[in-house]
């Protein structure tokens, strides 16, 4: 997998970076974040560097050269954004309380809920 994420108003620094995938990914609905100092769990989406909106997020198990296997979690060619578990607010740009990332790299047992666990 070539995972390529372009500057926009999520992300703003490129990156390209080849991945060998293990294992069919799926549809990602929370992770846990390193929030303030503590691992809290948060919302995550894709986000759409064409069309500035939410699109699905996912993770896979994946070879991280010299390092074993780690969990990707990726989005679309914006980046991830993410918040607040209890944040019940549309995703969007503008809100303080959002942020962007241009992918996840975790150890392989993390915590994770995928979307069709819900």
């Amino acid at each position: 997998m070539f995972l390529e994420i372009e500057p926009c108003g999520n992300v703003d620094q490129p990156f390209s970076m080849m991945y060998r995938e293990m294992e069919t990914p799926r549809e990602v609905y929370a992770i846990k974040y390193n929030v303030r100092g503590t691992d809290e769990p948060v919302q995550v989406t894709g986000w759409d560097a064409e069309t500035n909106a939410p699109c699905p997020a996912y993770a896979c198990r994946v070879e991280e050269s010299g390092d074993g296997v780690a969990l990707l979690i990726y989005g679309g060619s914006g980046g991830l954004r993410l918040k607040g578990l209890e944040d019940e607010s549309d995703w969007n740009l503008n809100s303080a309380r959002q942020w962007g990332e241009t992918h996840l790299v975790y150890p392989k047992d993390a915590f994770i809920v995928y979307k069709d666990e819900l």
